[in-house]
């Protein structure tokens, strides 16, 4: 992230070092540059969905964009960044104070997408954020079907805990030839949903599916 700024020429500018400024800081700070760019950020993940994602319902599309701009997702790439180290803060603070902290670190991630956008336009802003998430994009793109139960899951649990479901497999029965895989789903380190079956992935297919509907029963009560 920083070569990038760097490399266009922007990384000393006032609106950049607006955007690593802490409000503790008695001049601008981050907080208008972050409102800008939350939208800019919207839209640019919003238009990769509608472009990459085929086949299936806006509701899912709408929970997968809910991931992706969370707070979770730019903490991870702020803290990939060393986004912290670069703030400038005010007397009370300490590194230590913020460098753990989701909402400043994710904050200060959309205000340099908002920065980008007031110094070089629309255009420059989405090359910056097509850079930053790169790996993200690349995960949901490499999904080929978004229809399936744990893409299901994933994306309903991405979209309200920002935690990855974790499959195990508990144990094998049946001789090589012909075993049987039984798979554990893990949610918030517990046990969410089982499964079965002649391969791998066909057991976690069948824990995923159990996990939505102990999920959907937690919901209803």
């Amino acid at each position: 992230m920083l070569s990038y700024l760097k490399k266009k020429g922007i990384l000393n500018s006032r609106e950049i070092k607006q955007a690593f400024t802490h409000k503790s800081v008695n001049h601008d700070h981050y907080e208008r540059l972050e409102f800008l760019g939350d939208s800019i950020l919207g839209a640019v993940v919003s238009e990769f969905l509608y472009r990459e994602v085929k086949g299936t319902d806006v509701g899912v599309i709408a929970k997968l964009k809910g991931y992706l701009v969370s707070k979770e997702v730019l903490f991870k790439i702020g803290v990939i960044n060393s986004i912290a180290s670069r703030m400038h803060l005010g007397s009370a603070l300490k590194l230590k104070d913020v460098e753990n902290n989701k909402k400043i670190i994710s904050d200060v991630v959309e205000s340099i997408v908002g920065a980008i956008y007031l110094l070089k336009g629309f255009a420059e802003a989405k090359k910056f954020v097509l850079t930053i998430y790169e790996t993200d994009f690349e995960d949901v793109k490499s999904r080929k079907d978004f229809g399936d139960y744990k893409s299901e899951l994933q994306i309903k649990v991405l979209g309200e805990t920002g935690i990855l479901p974790e499959y195990k497999v508990a144990r094998t029965e049946g001789k090589e030839h012909s075993k049987v895989f039984y798979v554990d789903v893990i949610l918030n380190a517990g046990l969410a949903g089982q499964g079965h079956g002649k391969t791998i992935k066909e057991a976690e297919q069948m824990a995923a599916q159990q996990a939505i509907e102990n999920l959907l029963k937690e919901e209803k009560k």
